[in-house]
Formats: structure tokens, sequence, C-alpha cells
């Protein structure tokens, strides 16, 4: 069969799957008739019904293994944000999932399109979430398609001959953006910096007599620091950028939906006068473009961006400066083991008075661009500055505003999925810059949502945290210079508890926020229950199933249509990875006669790119995940399990919670498993009655389980704990089997990373080995097994869980960091210290019980 017959044959395929969906007019007259009356909302209607261009852009589109136009599907229009659509009741072609039973979502849940996931802590800032939470914000009140301009009808006649144009110029460029490089020079802060470098020349040298000459020295370096952090916000830049930008993104994305009442949250926490702090997930190097973008769009006041020196290229600088960015180091201190206090200084004064000036600020507390899809660990610099501004009076107040940009696939991801296999990272030039404008212009990436967190105070959440403040902490003098602004640099012992926590906070909104995109559902299923390929049919009703689940557990859906057209969209975007063929139906109890098989490639590097796309979804199912590997692991050696295929295995909950324990504990550097306000027990034992209401588990009374559910998780006592142990049925039946399995799958690969890595602990029996050797040993075993055929997960070959592992390893005392014998009796303190087995460690059956402890969960 040709290329050309085989492209008509999806086609039909694809056109047949997507009739059996309400058509888009059907969908937006259901919506209309609830009796919503929404202007916002009407307007997404109207965008919607008319929208075709992006169909058309979908047909021409030409992926690199098989052309796969034809209909777009859902709201991959235009204007497809398609917020509006209710969801109703499951579609009537919808065949029933095996899981449905138990993993329905409420008629609430359904009734709810799209929910708003990014709510404060209510623990630690209740002020904040009672200002800032509206009812209208957990309506469904839709998203809007900002690359969408349609004049009125009133509209001048050349707004209606250049929209775009007309549009960029007539937005209103919100606040002022006054320079503060006068201000930082003559703060006390600079100058108490200036005074300390000196002395430390002058000291260095040993001649007092050169103190006026290195002063002036140290001044005129003080003046270039400070003139390369200014930056400028113009009118005239601002609008051409939006006029380019609206052109470049119509090109690359299908759509870029907001939602509306957020973006109303957003500008009355401004129209308070405190200073906003975006705090933004970073997948792309287009999330600051698009983030500022959607600023300007929604006429709020454009950030003042902090970007890594490493963009600041030719021509690409001047733009970026011309729109508010500065550009910081890297790395801060140029010498390794010499903190450069002058920079430093700089840098935290800077900020503050931007802050001060009442500017929006924006960076990343992943520091750096999320290779693995996962959001990122804070990095606790730029944070820091923010605290202590707080903390020491300089500003009264900051909100904190956590932001998600997700993206059906990224622009990078192939040059990411390299490095999650260890290769070096290629420096940024202006060349590289140029080609990705290429492939801006050339490539789709499918749809992007932009979702705004509550704001939430600083202030607020300082005063709920005393204990993590000593006495000598707030006002110390010597804090302020040793605060970061950047980097992985010493912080007060009490300021770092705080300044975690709360970076763990904006963390845990950051992954809420995200929605699950088609492309992020789809991959995940395809890499664990359909890894060998699966029919178009059975893959539309595992989507429906599993986005059913995480609208359960209040998961917003990046997504609005039918099953079969949000996965006939995500293999339109993942086509270079997803290979789609027609099929003959040889059945003669199926109506359809003919039917698409969709195969997921798992070759090294491109199965990454489904990777971190299926990775954005294991958040909402981390605690049922570990539930899963701990049954497992509990009832695995049973001959029951094996035997019997309906019969109860009777464990204890103080057991089963000791087993999940381990599992956190194990991947505690991969995953934030609870907040620093919530014990990781009760959030273990709340999922217990999750699980009895999906029938896992049982126990002899709900009523009473309940009741004593709720007396363990407000205190927890050692009688509680030990003298009176709930027993819990495990329920073996083919509903609780292929639940164990599928969520235990989620893990499997981390499990297996982790794994390998204890075993390969006994290469150091012998000697030690540097931390980056032993990584390389532990990838090189990976790799192994995968071409020997001994795993399936070809994803388990990568560097960043493994090093992740060696730190949880060296946390617990299992390895330890030591000079090597060579050099310490050389006296060589320059040499890197060596990884070594623990004295108690230094056997291989220690080596052998630990590594079994792991493979316990996953066997």
């Amino acid at each position: 069969m040709d290329d050309e017959e085989s492209n008509r044959r999806i086609n039909d395929v694809y056109s047949k799957w997507e009739k059996k969906a309400p058509s888009l007019e059907d969908r937006v007259r259901a919506t209309h008739n609830t009796g919503r009356s929404n202007a916002w909302e009407n307007a997404f209607a109207d965008h919607d019904v008319s929208a075709g261009r992006v169909e058309r852009k979908m047909r021409q589109s030409k992926p690199r293994r098989r052309n796969m136009g034809g209909r777009g599907g859902g709201n991959s229009g235009r204007g497809g944000g398609g917020g509006h659509i209710a969801l109703g009741a499951l579609p009537p072609y919808a065949p029933k999932f095996a899981f449905d039973s138990g993993f329905s979502a409420s008629e609430s849940v359904c009734a709810i399109k799209h929910v708003f996931c990014g709510d404060s802590c209510t623990t630690c800032t209740a002020i904040s979430k009672a200002k800032f939470t509206d009812k209208m914000l957990h309506l469904n009140s839709g998203h809007k398609n900002v690359l969408t301009v349609r004049p009125p009808v009133t509209a001048s006649s050349f707004s209606h001959a250049a929209p775009y144009l007309s549009s960029a110029f007539s937005k209103h460029i919100a606040g002022s953006y006054p320079q503060v490089y006068k201000d930082v020079l003559a703060s006390s802060r600079v100058k108490a910096s200036i005074d300390q470098v000196v002395r430390e020349e002058v000291i260095a040298r040993n001649d007092s007599g050169a103190e006026a000459g290195i002063r002036r020295s140290v001044v005129k370096q003080a003046q270039s620091i400070a003139h390369s952090l200014s930056s400028s916000v113009s009118d005239v830049a601002i609008r051409c950028i939006g006029w380019l930008v609206y052109h470049v993104l119509r090109k690359l994305v299908t759509s870029l939906d907001i939602r509306y009442e957020e973006v109303k949250m957003l500008r009355k926490a401004m129209e308070e006068r405190v200073p906003i702090v975006l705090l933004p997930t970073h997948r792309s190097h287009l999330d600051s473009l698009i983030l500022l973008f959607v600023m300007f769009i929604t006429e709020q006041q454009i950030p003042r961006t902090v970007a890594g020196d490493n963009l600041n290229l030719p021509l690409i600088a001047t733009l970026f400066r011309n729109h508010g960015s500065f550009f910081i180091r890297r790395r801060l201190d140029q010498e390794e083991g010499k903190k450069d206090t002058l920079y430093r200084g700089i840098l935290q004064e800077h900020i503050e008075q931007l802050l001060k000036q009442n500017q929006t600020l924006m960076f990343y507390t992943e520091g750096s661009r999320s290779r693995s899809g996962k959001v990122g660990e804070p990095k606790l610099g730029l944070m820091s500055v923010v605290v202590d501004a707080v903390v020491e009076g300089s500003i009264s107040d900051i909100y904190l505003v956590p932001t998600s940009i997700a993206y059906d696939r990224t622009l990078e991801s192939n040059s990411l999925a390299s490095e999650l296999m260890g290769h070096p990272k290629e420096n940024e030039t202006l060349w590289n810059t140029l080609c990705g404008l290429w492939r801006m212009l050339t490539g789709s990436i499918g749809q992007v949502r932009v979702n705004f967190g509550q704001p939430f105070s600083v202030n607020e959440y300082v005063r709920k945290q005393p204990h993590q403040l000593s006495q000598s902490d707030t006002g110390d003098s010597d804090s302020t210079q040793s605060s970061p602004a950047g980097g992985n640099t010493q912080v007060v012992s009490g300021r770092r508890s705080l300044v975690q926590s709360l970076g763990m906070h904006v963390r845990s909104t950051m992954e809420r926020l995200v929605p699950a995109m088609s492309t992020h559902i789809v991959s995940c299923l395809l890499l664990t229950r359909f890894r060998r390929g699966v029919q178009m049919s059975q893959l539309c009703e595992s989507y429906e199933w599993l986005e059913n689940a995480l609208r359960e557990n209040r998961r917003d859906i990046g997504f609005t249509g039918s099953p079969a057209e949000a996965v006939s969209h995500a293999c339109r975007v993942l086509s270079d990875v997803v290979d789609v063929s027609p099929v003959e139906i040889d059945d003669a109890n199926c109506d359809e006669r003919e039917d698409c098989f969709v195969t997921p490639s798992l070759t090294l590097p491109s199965v990454f790119q489904m990777t971190t796309c299926a990775a954005q979804i294991l958040p909402s199912f981390l605690v049922e995940s570990v539930m899963a590997c701990s049954l497992h692991s509990m009832v695995y050696s049973s001959q029951k399990f094996i035997q019997n295929r309906t019969c109860e295995i009777d464990i204890t909950q103080s057991e089963l919670l000791t087993v999940a324990e381990d599992v956190c504990n194990l991947l505690r550097k991969e995953f934030d498993f609870t907040l620093p306000c919530q014990p990781l027990k009760t959030v273990l034992t709340s999922s217990l009655e999750k699980l009895m209401n999906r029938s896992v588990l049982s126990s002899p009374s709900s009523n009473a389980y309940s009741q004593r559910y709720r007396a363990e998780t407000d205190v927890w006592d050692e009688e509680a704990e030990v003298g009176g142990s709930i027993k819990l049925k495990l329920k073996l039946s083919a509903y609780s089997r292929d639940w164990i399995q599928f969520f235990q799958s989620l893990l499997r690969p981390q499990l297996e990373i982790y794994w390998i890595t204890t075993r390969q602990l006994c290469v150091l029996l012998d000697d030690g080995m540097e931390e980056s050797k032993f990584v390389e040993a532990v990838k090189e075993q990976l790799q192994e097994r995968l071409d020997a055929g001994l795993t399936e997960y070809s994803e388990t070959v990568t560097v960043n869980p493994v090093r992740n592992a060696v730190k949880a390893l060296l946390e617990d005392g299992t390895l330890v960091l030591e000079q090597g014998d060579a050099a310490a009796a050389g006296g060589d303190d320059d040499a890197p210290q060596l990884l070594f087995l623990a004295p108690e460690m230094c056997s291989q059956g220690a080596i052998d019980g630990l590594a079994c402890s792991i493979n316990d969960l996953m066997a």
C-alpha cells in the first residue's frame, strides 16, 4: 500500500471517529442552553464556531513520519480554547472501560469543564485565600484564545484591514517603569559591599597607600555591574514585539488560551499597590515571550524578567532589555570558592529597588528549563531575596503568584531529550537562536495554556512560620550580605528553612496549575498500558477513563472535546514519535470494519519526548501510585495472589502506611509528597478512604473506619499507632489487580533506576569513585540492560534520577564523600571528593538487602 492510499485511509478513520462526537456548533449550543450569560464566554463561542483557519493548517502540516492531515480535532482550531463547552453525560458512542465502575467521575465534577486548581494553602495563607477567592473563579467561565482578533463591526477600516497591527498599537501599557540605577549605587548595602571589597583587596596587597586607587577601581566595577542589570520598558518596542509575537505564535501554536477570571484575580492584586512576583513553570525558551505577550495583551503591568546571561546575545539582548528583562550571571561567583560580595550586594539591592517601585518581577524558581517535564526543585537564591526584603522590613509585603505555561509539546523537545541521556548542553549562540526562530516559523507545537494561581502574601506566610525564624536571624546585618541572589549559596539556617518551605508551597501550586493536555494523557497511556501499541478505538476508551480520573482528583483538562477528537489531535502533534497505521478488523461482532493502530516509538532518545509529557500526569496520582507500590510489595510474595484470582488478603493499616512512608522516603528527591504544613502520615491515611471507595480495600465497618480515621488524623499518639492498628482487606479482584498494575507502572521506571543504582554500589566495595564516574557507570549498566532485553523501559537510560538517587543515599548515610587516600597523603586539597560506602554497607549482603527492598516494590 503506497503512502497516498495509507494517508487517505487514516484520514477516513479520523473523520469517522470525530463524526461520532457532537459537532462544535452543537456543543456551543448546548452550553448556551445552560442559562449562563457571561459576555466573555459568549465571545469565546463566537471564536470557536468560526474557527477554521487551523483546521486548514492541520491539514497542511507535514509530520516527519507520516502525513496525518485531515480534520482538526476539538479545540485545535484557532479559536479552540473552548473553555465554554460543558462535559455533561458521557457520549453515547463511548464504550465502557474496565475501570469505569471504579473511576468514573462524579456528576458534580464532570459538570465543571475547567477546574481552577491554583488555590493557595489554607493553613499558611488563609487570609490571602479568602481575599482572592471569588465564586466565579470556580465556575466554568471558559478560556479565551488571545491569538484571535476580531474587530467589532463599528471599528475603523484600518482595524479590519490590519487587525493584529491595530490591536497591538491600541493596547494600553499599564504602569510606569522607572530606572533604579542611581538608587542602587546610592544604597547603604552597595556602599557597604564596596567598603568590604576595598578592605579585602588592601589586605591582600598589603599596601594601605593604594586604597584610593583600589576604591576608584571598585566603584567603577560597581557602576558597570549596576549598568548591566539595567533595563527599560519602551512603549514602541512593546507594541512592535506584540505585533511580531502575534504573527509568530499564530504560525507556531494552534491556540494560546487564558482564563479571564484568573486575569481579573491578578489585576485585583495589582490594584492593591503591593509588588507582584510571578513564578512561572519553565519548560521552554518561549516561556518568557509567551507570558510577556499575555501580560501585554491583557493590559497589565509588564514584568521585569530575570534572565540568565547565557541569553545575553547580540540583538537578542537589546530586544529583551527593551521589554523589561535583565541578565544575571548563572554562576554568581567567577572564582571557585571565593564569594563575589560586590555582585551579590548589587543584585540584591537592584531587585529590592524594583520591588520598592512597585514593579512586577518575574523569575523561574527552577533556575533552568525542566528536562524531565516535572516541576523542578526550587532554587533558593532569588526566593530568599524576596523573603529577606519582607522579613527585614525593607518592603511591607509582596504577593507571590505561581503561574503555569503548559504545552502540547515544547519546541526544544529533541535537544532536551538528548540532555536527559547525559549529553552536554549546547551553549546558546546567535546562530542557534536564529535556527530556533526558523523552527518556530516552520513548526507547530499544538496548544498552549497559561494559568495564574492565587496570589498569596509573603508577610502572612512568614508570620505563620515563627518557629523557622529565630531572633538572631531577624535584623542580622550579615544575613543581608550572605542572602543568595541566585545559585547555590549559603543562607542563615532558620531563614533557609523558611525559604525552602515557601518554595515547596509554590512548587505544589505549580504542579496543580498545569492542565493535563491531550498529549500528556495519550503519552501516559502509551507508556504505561499500551507500550506495544493499541487500536485507536481502545485508546479513546482509555483516554476517557483517565480524563475522568483526573477530574475526580480536581485536575484541569487542557483539551475540550470528545475523546476521539483529543486522541486524534494528540497523535497529530506527536506524529514524529507516534505512528498511526490503518488496520482491518476481522470481527463479525464489530460494526466498524476499519480502525487505526497507534504505536509509540520507544527508541532512544525519541521516547523522552513522550516521557516529558507523561511526567505531568503523575503529580495527580502520586499518592495512589505510592499506595499501589506498597500494596504490591506486601502481597506479591503471597501464594494467594498467584493462585486465587478473587481472594482477599488481610493486611493492617500500620504495616501499609509504614511501607508507603518508606517509598516516599526513597523517592523524596524526585517528588514532594506533601506540603511542609501537612504530616505525611495524614496524607497517606486520607488515601485509604479513597481506596475503599474504589473497592480496592475494605474494612470490617466503613463507618467505624471513618470515625477512627478522623480521630487518628487529628491526633496521632503511640497507643493509636501500635495498640489499635486497623485491619484491612485487599480485594484481589480483576479490577484491583488492574488498579495496582496501572498506578504501579507510573513509578516503575523511577524505581528501576533506583534499584540499578543500589545494585551498582558493589563497584565501591574495593575503592572510592568520583560521583560523576559512578553516575556514568550506572547509566552504562542501564544501557546494557536495555540492549540485552532485560527491561522494556528505555526511558530509564537517563542520568538525572541517578544523581538524585546518589543524593538520597548520601543523606541516608549509605554513601559518604571523602578525600581519596592518594589525595589525602599528597595534601591535595583541590582533588575531587570520592564516593565511599559507609562501614555498615561494606558487604555484598548489605547491598543486596537494600536492592531487594526496592525490587519488591516493582517485581
